[in-house]
């Protein structure tokens, strides 16, 4: 039995990201809001993940985490994929996540060792705020100026998770497979 997975790290919703969330519901059906319980900054995206892959993973994750301690990230500003001109993805961006660069770097090496495929693009600590849907060309120019600079808040990375996603009409639900403590 296969399940779709990634690897990620949770992140709080503080009042000033939940406030910039919900402004980002107000584009109705242009945008489609990422869920406040489903935040997360995502380190390795899997795809589908045999069961019996879980140990692998889960001793991936140990060794890509062995040695680093928790520590803090604050979430800041706000920008577009691939651009503001024509935006797929509205997302925040953070300070502090070298070492969520290190980790993503190392589960790459771990995961291709076990027969995942590599990420074709670099690791770019983000985290996903809205995704624009399939045609539409939403005008976000003024949430960008309003957020773009906002410090929404800091949190501290303490686990790293191993999630499970299913696919509904309402939207993704993610459930915990492995969680590893800093």
């Amino acid at each position: 039995m296969t399940f779709r997975a990634f690897i990620a790290v949770e992140a709080e919703v503080g009042p000033e990201l939940r406030k910039a969330i919900t402004k980002l519901k107000a584009y109705g059906h242009e945008l489609k809001p990422v869920a406040t319980e489903n935040v997360h900054i995502t380190l390795k995206f899997l795809g589908d993940v045999k069961e019996e892959a879980v140990p692998q993973l889960e001793c991936a994750i140990r060794t890509a985490a062995a040695g680093i301690m928790p520590f803090p990230v604050r979430l800041v500003g706000v920008g577009a994929f691939p651009n503001a001109n024509n935006p797929k993805v509205i997302w925040t961006g953070m300070k502090g996540g070298e070492w969520l660069g290190t980790i993503a770097a190392s589960l790459e090496g771990e995961c291709e060792q076990i027969g995942f495929a590599p990420e074709n693009r670099p690791f770019s600590p983000h985290l996903t705020l809205a995704r624009v849907r399939e045609g539409a060309r939403p005008d976000l120019s003024a949430f960008l100026n309003e957020y773009r600079t906002t410090d929404f808040n800091t949190f501290m990375v303490e686990r790293i998770y191993l999630k499970k996603s299913v696919l509904t009409p309402n939207g993704p639900v993610y459930s915990t497979v492995v969680a590893v403590d800093l």
